[in-house]
């Protein structure tokens, strides 16, 4: 019998964006940094610095001490690396333990394209594989949180070492409508439906009393064992979560991946022009079917004043909405977590839509065309422990997939990319059954990224011997 490691014994050695979204530092950056040929060693030792920082911050520190963390963390960085910035950076995989197919070959690839159902790729600015459109290749993504209208204490990257590509946070994203809360460029809340690790992410104490007093008994749907989306920890299979390694990894007792995991990102460009125009003509109640929630986050049948985070994800399908007629078949939502509508019955479809969760933590964005215009946009990250059965599957089988529950010829209505235009099925309405749709979102760029726990994150930039030494009980965990 094979055990995983002890996750309150390692969540110092776990970066906190797998805890947090850090939705408290409503400043963000995203850094996509491509090591210049001949300035590697320049390259760790930036990296190097911004590891000795402090500012990557782990889960431990995330959730422990008196403070709540809002009082005690004021600005957070998180780094991830692509399979070709692994290689540039020296780390080598290990013949009996490779990482999986879909990281190495990359988000960007032909293979990856024809996979994932991808359309438009001609608009693509950066990826995480060499392109021969001369793309840029990013080796190295470096998520940045920190506190509204206060300066950053992160060092901007070397220019001599990497070509530098930044995307902004939208500061107008967390004060629509005056809440304080997370909005995308579209108006609708953000930041709902997120899954909650078991033993990582469960509120404590009265937290998680008034979490399950407001979900009632749909609570437990959320929560998703912690294999799911870190390496080397049970998973919803009750398996232990493979964790490939790499030659250099002096360790003997936990693999190199141990305590990481991988990150589905894409840059997302949202034409809110276009979508203003369809709620004009269609109005706010068929925009909130499309999406399948109300615009202030709540479920589509909600009714009374606004619930907690915790209601707004207490709800199914199968009893109360079988046919859609509150929350259509095809909306973005009921694509993208099916909750109990796919599986034979209530429970079955629960287990099996916990194995194909995703953990979120983008940020909409906002940039400056060359033509002087601002564009909008979510910088979209998704956190998973098996590219291929979350990201993927969701995206190819759900989000994409024209035939998706009994629908026909119909992607997902927001970020379907299907040539249009397209038609959303809405049933009930009595003028008809279909609306007609413009495009409203465009991927930019796009790629898979390695989340290392911090003791790995040491390694690669070159603090060799800071590296914390594992437990010998990893040794059953990463075999």
């Amino acid at each position: 019998m094979k055990h995983a490691p002890l996750l309150s014994e390692q969540s110092d050695d776990i970066q906190g964006m797998l805890k947090s979204g850090f939705g408290w530092l409503k400043s963000s950056r995203f850094w996509l940094l491509t090591i210049r040929e001949g300035r590697v060693d320049q390259a760790r030792a930036w990296l190097a610095k911004l590891v000795d920082s402090g500012l990557v911050v782990s889960a431990k520190r995330v959730g422990t001490g008196r403070k709540k963390p809002e009082e005690s963390i004021s600005e957070a960085v998180a780094v991830a690396f692509s399979f070709s910035g692994l290689k540039k950076l020296g780390c080598t995989e290990a013949e009996t333990h490779p990482f999986p197919t879909a990281f190495s070959s990359g988000m960007g690839s032909a293979l990856r394209k024809e996979l994932l159902r991808d359309a438009g790729r001609d608009q693509w600015r950066w990826s995480d594989v060499e392109d021969p459109d001369g793309r840029q290749t990013v080796h190295i993504l470096v998520a940045q949180w920190w506190v509204l209208d206060e300066k950053s204490r992160m060092e901007d990257p070397d220019p001599d070492a990497f070509i530098v590509r930044t995307v902004e946070n939208n500061p107008c994203s967390f004060k629509k409508e005056e809440d304080g809360k997370l909005r995308e460029p579209f108006g609708f809340r953000d930041g709902l439906a997120q899954p909650v690790i078991r033993g990582l992410r469960e509120e404590g104490g009265a937290a998680l009393k008034q979490a399950k007093r407001d979900a009632g008994d749909l609570y437990e749907d959320r929560v998703v064992e912690p294999g799911e989306f870190i390496l080397g920890y049970r998973n919803e299979y009750d398996e232990l979560t493979y964790c490939p390694n790499v030659k250099e990894w002096p360790q003997s007792s936990a693999r190199f991946t141990l305590n990481g995991s991988y990150l589905a990102v894409r840059q997302i460009a949202q034409d809110v022009d276009a979508f203003e125009r369809f709620k004009a003509a269609n109005g706010r109640a068929i925009c909130e079917k499309m999406m399948g929630r109300r615009m202030d986050g709540m479920p589509l049948g909600w009714q009374g004043p606004l619930g907690s985070d915790s209601a707004a994800d207490a709800f199914r399908y199968r009893v109360q909405d079988a046919n859609g007629f509150v929350c259509p078949q095809g909306a973005h939502v009921r694509r993208s977590n099916p909750r109990d509508s796919l599986g034979i019955d209530v429970p079955s479809s629960i287990k099996s839509s916990k194995l194909h969760r995703l953990l979120r933590r983008g940020r909409p964005y906002r940039e400056t065309t060359e033509s002087g215009t601002s564009c909008d946009g979510l910088f979209f990250i998704a956190c998973n422990a098996d590219l291929e059965r979350q990201f993927e599957f969701i995206h190819q089988r759900w989000v994409q997939n024209p035939r998706f529950g009994t629908l026909e010829g119909q992607d997902d209505p927001v970020v379907g990319s299907s040539p249009v235009p397209k038609t959303f099925t809405i049933p009930g309405l009595p003028s008809g059954s279909e609306v007609t749709l413009a495009s409203f979102t465009q991927a930019l760029g796009g790629g898979y990224y390695f989340l290392p726990g911090i003791a790995a994150l040491q390694f690669i930039a070159g603090g060799r011997a800071g590296a914390k030494p594992a437990p010998s009980r990893q040794v059953e965990a990463a075999s």
